[in-house]
């Protein structure tokens, strides 16, 4: 009880900063992880806070708080390893010296891989209101997440950061707001004569460019193919618009009756775009599309890292027998 009146008197006189020399550092066993989420009272932290081991004299460490003026504490994920004292587990939350926590999103991801990787990777993030996976991007879309009735291909992949209880549809809401910005940005500075008619053909296709799967360099080219292909009316034929409408059911390898499925996504029976993206292009691939090389190619094949166009079919057609005469080749 004595120990207890100093310790008051200590407070009182000296104020929350100074009970770092008065109080004795304590060492969590093993290091702790202690997730403070977002919108948890400041009593609900020092709860957590205290049953974590990290404060092992809570109401005095509440106490000191309300003295100090109750300062704000930071939502994050707090890791302590080592000694540390009570007066510098407060500094870190005040100021939010957290350990940063980031969903990523990858260029040529689907809808589906998003979700995959908020639910499995994602451990802190609020995932309450987020849709299954069957029909995610149609959901989402009415959610506020998209346009054109789907939230497909509609997230910029970058990295976006969040706290511990962050909703995963606000970080999901930031993405696609992150994607208007940059779609917007290069349509309105978009090279003249593209045979797109609005900044959604131009996502499309930069989505069927970004799943070609080509270095940087060569998406600008793969683009003016593409493109000049609409001009004249032809299908684009692009494998990964068949492996979209596939689905579940791709295998790994495309065959001939796979090449033939019925759908408006294969850009082998029907010409012009794909009704939405088919994934989430990068910058590279927004650019490429918005700002494609100055060519008339209409073919190209591709075997490694080896890229080679050709004019008329009957150009191609000498590509292939000399570039594609083993396994491995792609051709468009």
């Amino acid at each position: 009880m004595a120990v207890l009146l100093v310790l008051l008197t200590v407070l009182f006189s000296v104020g929350f900063y100074g009970i770092g020399m008065y109080w004795p550092e304590t060492l969590p066993a093993k290091g702790v992880t202690v997730p403070i989420p977002l919108g948890a009272s400041d009593a609900q932290s020092i709860t957590s806070l205290a049953r974590s081991g990290v404060l092992p004299y809570p109401r005095l460490f509440h106490l000191a708080w309300a003295l100090a003026g109750r300062p704000a504490m930071q939502a994050g994920l707090y890791e302590f390893r080592g000694s540390v004292n009570q007066e510098q587990v407060l500094h870190r939350l005040i100021a939010g010296q957290s350990t940063p926590l980031n969903l990523l999103i990858v260029p040529g991801w689907r809808l589906q891989d998003v979700v995959r990787e908020i639910r499995d990777s994602a451990p802190y993030l609020n995932r309450r209101d987020l849709p299954q996976e069957e029909g995610v991007a149609t959901r989402l879309a009415h959610l506020g997440i998209g346009a054109e009735g789907s939230a497909e291909g509609w997230l910029f992949p970058d990295s976006y950061r969040y706290v511990p209880g962050t909703t995963a549809l606000s970080v999901l809401r930031r993405a696609y707001v992150r994607m208007q910005h940059e779609l917007q940005a290069l349509w309105a500075g978009r090279a003249p004569g593209l045979p797109l008619h609005d900044p959604y053909q131009a996502l499309i296709l930069a989505s069927i460019v970004q799943k070609e799967g080509a270095p940087p360099a060569e998406q600008a080219h793969i683009a003016a193919v593409f493109l000049n292909r609409l001009r004249h009316g032809m299908p684009l034929q692009s494998d990964p618009t068949v492996i979209y409408a596939l689905g579940g059911r791709y295998a790994g390898l495309l065959t001939a009756q796979e090449m033939r499925v019925d759908s408006p996504y294969n850009t082998y029976l029907h010409a012009g775009l794909p009704p939405t993206p088919i994934a989430m292009p990068g910058f590279t691939s927004l650019m490429a599309v918005l700002h494609p090389a100055d060519s008339t190619d209409l073919y190209f094949i591709a075997q490694g890292d080896e890229y080679h166009y050709s004019e008329s079919y009957a150009q191609h057609l000498k590509q292939i027998r000399r570039y594609l005469q083993h396994a491995g080749g792609a051709v468009q």
